[in-house]
């Protein structure tokens, strides 16, 4: 910064340097040398990137080129320091990092890192009791402050990620705070720790009960999923009790999202209200309801006679594609022999949306030598040529496999591809030109480019982060210009969750730019099974995701049509696609 309080400009040399970044990360290069020498460039923006990097690049031995940039005299280049110490999680940073969030003097900014920092540790089973026990000494004395509010926040998600049973008191003491940012934190927190057998601690649900009254919808629903079958009996909670409270909570509650969630715990209980409950939600005109009551249904297989014909109801060719393709595994687990069972997986298997496909033949494969025979006939369809797998492929990703079979994967089974194949270098003026067009411009102060959605449910406008994900940016502007995003189905819907995309025609893998702008709830990212593993449908979360931290690229935000994100359903499509502003 200068003495007039304006950023001091990036100078041809910083721009090369800011290149040299993008083309390491784009590689996943470590050089010492280069990464070294540019940690200590006169420019604090510089040595800032310069630290991101080291982290994206996530080698061990970038943890020597970060020591040796821990007193920078930039806090921002500090607070990307622990940032990028966060990403390469070893052991040996647990201390340093715990020094930082623990010491008065250190800067919000960096405190709020460090305690992010400490919660990826997670990743690591050598620095989890060491940083889960900093988190903690923290949380216990720290005293709530404007300018220690962010830190504690993240400490709590932090500590939150460590669903191991351990000391709760100071963490419940948040749930007092008067501060609705804190306590929905608390929540979140106090819902994760296990002991070994996977319970929950049993004092989380004490304080728990109080904040489902909160007066925040975002504390309630939160709260509200601590209420298990597990964690009740854990707590020795009366259970008729509990159920009673959720319908009230499923039914009654002015939030969407509480009465959501309400319900989806319910759900998980083996008893008349909790089937009233399902039976009276499968018709709501609320996917969010409806959907969450077909996705449980699979649960009552006691009840399965007095179901079956209700489930199979909601699922005809009149209803919705999001319905009948959440109600088919549902029924599948319900009624497996039945005709409706097989009728409607054959229909969403023929069906002109990716998603219905992709539900039909799942249950098509769970069907056995039935559902196999079924996709025979479809497949030997001309109308369906080009739009199903071969018989072989069908078989390998749709059809489980006793355990310990070789070959194939479990349909439904994560799986994922394996790390990224080595990217060869672009040429250097590409690089120029990405930091000259995206990060340049943000770092002056330009206005961050929108881009607009059209969705069957209304129009999305989205801000993106041109410096702190330029790859990103870059690909996304490119299915937008030549409108291969146009038609890209949602087909992953998780109510109060995610709203998750197919992948998006002639899209490649991308590099992941993790950031410090955090997984926040209208959150544009993409999904992944790795390290640049990931290929654009992107991704719109519902929630934040604190879990998730430090393991995907947050490319943007809505900031205008988040109604119309909760509203999508599986099926809708991208219907058109635009640049509202961008600096060319």
């Amino acid at each position: 910064m200068s003495v007039q309080g304006q950023r001091r400009p990036l100078a041809r040399a910083d721009i090369d340097a800011i290149a040299t970044l993008l083309k390491l990360e784009d590689t996943r290069q470590y050089d010492e040398a280069a990464l070294g020498g540019i940690l200590k460039s006169a420019h604090p923006e510089v040595r800032r990137r310069a630290a991101i990097s080291i982290g994206r690049i996530a080698d061990a031995r970038g943890l020597t080129l970060l020591e040796s940039a821990r007193a920078d005299s930039d806090p921002q280049v500090r607070a990307s320091v622990v940032f990028a110490t966060g990403q390469i999680h070893q052991p040996e940073s647990v201390a340093w990092l715990g020094s930082l969030l623990s010491a008065t003097a250190t800067s919000p900014v960096v405190a709020k890192e460090a305690a992010q920092a400490l919660g990826k540790m997670v990743r690591n089973e050598a620095a989890r009791p060491g940083a889960r026990a900093a988190l903690i000494a923290y949380l216990g004395k720290a005293v709530e402050t404007p300018a220690s509010t962010p830190a504690i926040g993240e400490a709590l998600l932090s500590v939150g990620r460590f669903a191991t049973e351990g000391e709760i008191a100071p963490i419940a003491k948040w749930a007092a705070s008067r501060n609705a940012e804190i306590r929905w934190r608390a929540a979140w927190a106090l819902l994760r720790p296990r002991d070994a057998a996977g319970l929950p601690h049993p004092a989380a649900l004490s304080h728990l009960d109080k904040l489902v009254t909160d007066p925040s919808g975002e504390v309630r629903y939160w709260a509200v999923r601590g209420f298990t079958p597990a964690a009740v009996d854990a707590a020795g909670v009366n259970r008729p009790a509990t159920t009673a409270r959720l319908l009230k909570l499923s039914q009654g509650d002015p939030d969407r999202r509480v009465r959501t969630e309400a319900l989806r715990t319910l759900l998980q209980y083996d008893d008349e209200t909790a089937f009233g409950a399902l039976v009276n939600a499968l018709y709501s005109t609320d996917f969010w309801i409806s959907g969450s009551a077909a996705e449980a249904a699979g649960r009552f297989v006691s009840r399965a006679g007095r179901l079956t014909a209700l489930v199979a109801d909601v699922a005809e060719p009149k209803d919705s594609l999001s319905m009948r393709a959440t109600v088919a595994p549902s029924l599948v687990t319900l009624a497996p022999e039945a005709t409706v069972t097989l009728q409607l997986a054959g229909q969403l298997t023929q069906s002109e949306l990716a998603s219905g496909r992709e539900a039909g033949m799942r249950a098509l494969g769970r069907l056995g030598e039935r559902g196999l025979a079924a996709f025979d006939q479809i497949a030997a369809d001309p109308a369906m040529k080009g739009l199903l797998p071969t018989h072989d492929d069908f078989v390998l990703r749709y059809v489980p496999r006793p355990p310990g079979a070789a070959g194939g994967r479990a349909a439904g089974a994560g799986g994922g591809r394996g790390p990224a194949p080595a990217r060869q270098p672009r040429p250097d003026a590409e690089y120029r030109q990405l930091v000259e067009r995206w990060i340049v411009p943000d770092y002056n102060g330009a206005a961050k480019p929108h881009v607009l959605w059209e969705t069957e449910r209304g129009l999305i406008e989205i801000e993106l982060y041109p410096a702190d994900a330029p790859f990103g940016v870059e690909h996304l502007m490119r299915v937008i210009d030549s409108g291969d995003i146009v038609g890209t189905e949602f087909t992953r819907l998780v109510p109060d969750f995610v709203a998750q995309q197919q992948a998006i025609r002639n899209a490649s893998n991308l590099r992941d730019e993790v950031n410090q702008r955090g997984l926040t709830r209208g959150n544009l990212s993409w999904a992944s099974a790795g390290l640049d593993t990931g290929r654009p449908g992107y991704t719109l979360g519902h929630t934040p995701q604190p879990h998730n931290e430090g393991d995907f690229t947050s490319l943007g935000r809505v900031v205008k049509g988040m109604d119309a994100v909760d509203k999508l359903e599986l099926g809708d499509r991208i219907i058109s696609a635009k640049v509202l502003s961008v600096k060319k």
